[in-house]
């Protein structure tokens, strides 16, 4: 099972291989990945574990593949987009089931069999003995059928898609023709709308309200919030390099006398700020390493830039570079 890991987050080009664990769950079949101060990793049911014993080694494979999937698109680094979801509903919980999908796309296109990876999600859903027994067509139509507004708003709310709908995307994508299409209902498109609206407006005016009247004022005053702010409170260097600025900006903070190596709250050097980005831009950190920034220095968690950029799985060109400054 661990070579098999291996091999998977290998092929999906993760160079940073999480540790992978293996929790008794009772019974239920799932997997999920996360992080916990800092680091990566991926957690296995034992059930799921056990579904290889029972012939099912593409199933295992699917699921690995897709909670590496997570890890590969950083969308562990990502769950501060569910905070959102506080101020426009549902759009928290939207996000994270689009991760699903994308997630169950790239699986699914890793293991190159669209019926082990729809089958993956039926035993998910009933388990590896009766999956076998599950005719695809009639569970997907049935749950197609559940349009009421109960039903749709526990979806709305919901971290993961229903397993049908998972499971029919995959269908769809493989360029199946007989696929039970799910909709939504108007009167319940309506509902959501209207709740959605109606909740937005309540939010603005209790914003209104507080900067209109005292409130505001007294709780901007408490120390909660002063400490909060100050911790947020960064250099204008440490902001271009968090926000993935171009070279030329970061240059000018340079010129105006920045300290290459300032330290936030979080003991995170402009360059390591730099290197918590995917898209991270390449002139940007050679300005930095050749203004004399210091891959050395560890931030409040020990991490030094290059354990940051192994850490966000930046390519192998990139952890060189910051070697090569030590």
């Amino acid at each position: 099972m661990y070579q098999t890991y291996q091999r998977v987050g290998q092929e999906m080009g993760i160079r940073l291989l999480p540790d992978v664990y293996i929790l008794q769950a009772g019974g239920v079949l799932n997997a999920f990945a996360t992080r916990f101060f800092q680091k990566n990793m991926v957690i296995l049911y034992s059930d799921v574990v056990e579904l290889s014993r029972d012939g099912y080694t593409k199933e295992v494979e699917f699921v690995i593949a897709h909670e590496l999937a997570h890890i590969r698109r950083n969308h562990v680094q990502k769950q501060w987009a569910m905070m959102l979801g506080g101020w426009i509903p549902f759009l928290g919980s939207a996000y994270s089931r689009a991760c699903e999908f994308t997630c169950d796309r790239m699986a699914a296109h890793h293991i190159q069999d669209q019926e082990a990876s729809k089958r993956a999600l039926t035993i998910l859903a009933i388990g590896g003995k009766l999956a076998k027994e599950v005719s695809e067509f009639d569970y997907l139509y049935e749950a197609s059928r559940e349009n009421g507004f109960i039903a749709k708003l526990s979806e709305l709310l919901s971290t993961h898609p229903p397993l049908p709908k998972r499971i029919a995307a995959i269908a769809t994508n493989a360029g199946e023709t007989n696929v039970p299409v799910f909709k939504t209902a108007g009167y319940v498109k309506g509902s959501i709308i209207g709740t959605i609206v109606l909740t937005v407006i309540v939010n603005v005016a209790i914003v209104a309200w507080l900067f209109t009247s005292d409130g505001f004022t007294s709780f901007a005053s408490s120390p909660f919030i002063e400490e909060f702010a100050g911790d947020m409170t960064e250099e204008p260097l440490q902001q271009l390099a968090y926000d993935n600025a171009g070279a030329d900006a970061i240059r000018e903070e340079l010129a105006n006398g920045a300290d290459v190596n300032m330290q936030d709250s979080y003991g995170d050097t402009p360059l390591h700020n730099l290197l918590y980005n995917d898209g991270m831009d390449y002139d940007s950190l050679v300005l930095l390493l050749e203004s004399g920034a210091d891959v050395t220095i560890e931030n409040d968690d020990g991490m030094t830039p290059v354990d940051v950029a192994k850490d966000w799985s930046h390519e192998f060109g990139i952890v060189e570079l910051l070697r090569s400054y030590e």
